[in-house]
């Protein structure tokens, strides 16, 4: 019991640097963890069904190896690739998870349950009694071991709510790539707007995005990173001339550390702000457990959210800070949403990736294709430099 409760608090002080507290704790539980809770269950099936005890734990040592990687490995390749899982739904998924979980585990090892007692009288019902009793009380353990590593608060702490209720005191337009990557769309954000193509493009990567470089005069253009056969030699394509009065500039860029563009998976950091000043700044981690974090120069408030489960792992990127205190980020592959962190709400806006919040320019809200040049992106060129 000492080792499990040692095992136990291990996840919350294990170092980010060297991986997420849930890498660590999955990684203990299959090499470790399985022996461990193997010796703790045949001890309760020894001591309340009256089993042989040593022979007890060694089976059901082997019934927890079998559960854990034939259970885990079919959970983890099945339902966390579903792609319907969003932040709309991630609390019904979790549960199904659980329910999933525990019903799958109970499948494998009622065998070796009844093996450990084939030598009684009636066996094979006692078993069946025998295996969710027992299972049960390590079931629990294990969920609280899981739940303690995951990161938790953007589904505890977040209320969804709709984009609409997301009240923007300025104008602002969402630039994002389709999740095919062949489309550049354009959709208002305030009011809420319906999306619309800008042009066509050739992107193909999950790890394409857009993103901006201050022009020599004034206004921003739009560029896409697109990740080349030769990781070390990525592309980069304009796609908008002269589009906004104000477009965040990616920070690495904005502070001379870097001529270069990173992609999607190497977008975190400080979070760029437009709009109007705020006394509130963001930063996004690197893993998804790290998430976004805010905190209000002058009152010293911080908020912290993120989400990093078994089945469902959403780093946030690209995000930018707009007036009114939210910000917009791309969650997980393909989720782009609005939150709100101080007062804890979120809003899934839309399915892309890659995107970028920019001000309109003032002689035109909207986006029109005459008056703001579209530059195809089909033969993207290296990235050396400022254009």
């Amino acid at each position: 019991m000492f080792l499990l409760l040692a095992v136990a608090l291990f996840p919350s002080t294990a170092m980010a640097n060297v991986g997420t507290p849930l890498m660590w704790a999955s990684m203990l539980h299959l090499a470790v963890g399985n022996a461990v809770i193997g010796i703790i269950e045949g001890s309760l099936l020894a001591r309340m069904f009256k089993c042989p005890k040593l022979p007890s734990i060694l089976i059901l040592i082997a019934a927890n190896y079998a559960s854990a990687w034939a259970g885990g490995v079919y959970l983890l390749d099945h339902l966390a690739s579903l792609p319907d899982i969003t932040i709309l739904n991630i609390r019904y998924w979790f549960l199904v998870y659980v329910l999933v979980a525990f019903v799958l585990t109970l499948l494998i090892e009622f065998p070796f349950f009844w093996l450990a007692m084939r030598s009684q009288k009636h066996s094979l019902r006692r078993a069946l009694v025998a295996t969710p009793v027992i299972h049960g009380i390590s079931y629990a353990l294990l969920l609280a071991w899981y739940w303690l590593a995951s990161g938790t608060s953007m589904m505890t702490g977040l209320q969804v709510v709709s984009v609409a209720e997301m009240k923007i005191s300025e104008p602002f337009s969402l630039y994002y790539l389709s999740l095919d990557g062949k489309k550049l769309l354009q959709m208002d954000l305030s009011p809420p707007g319906p999306a619309e193509v800008v042009s066509e493009l050739a992107s193909r990567s999950q790890n394409d995005r857009l993103f901006v470089r201050a022009r020599a005069d004034s206004g921003y253009n739009l560029y896409i990173y697109l990740r080349s056969g030769d990781r070390r030699t990525p592309t980069e394509s304009p796609v908008l001339e002269d589009f906004s009065e104000q477009a965040p500039v990616e920070w690495v860029i904005d502070k001379k550390y870097s001529e270069t563009a990173r992609s999607s998976w190497f977008n975190f950091g400080p979070v760029p702000a437009i709009g109007t000043k705020s006394d509130w700044t963001y930063r996004t981690g690197f893993w998804p457990v790290q998430g976004i974090r805010g905190e209000n120069e002058k009152t010293g408030s911080q908020v912290y959210y993120s989400l990093e489960l078994p089945f469902a792992a959403w780093p946030v990127r690209n995000a930018t800070q707009i007036s009114g205190d939210y910000v917009v980020a791309q969650l997980g592959k393909d989720q782009i949403c609005m939150m709100h962190l101080e007062s804890g709400r979120i809003a899934l806006i839309t399915r892309g990736k890659g995107p970028i919040v920019a001000k309109p320019k003032k002689a035109d809200k909207t986006v029109d294709s005459k008056a703001v040049p579209v530059i195809p992106a089909a033969e993207p060129r290296p990235q050396n430099g400022q254009p």
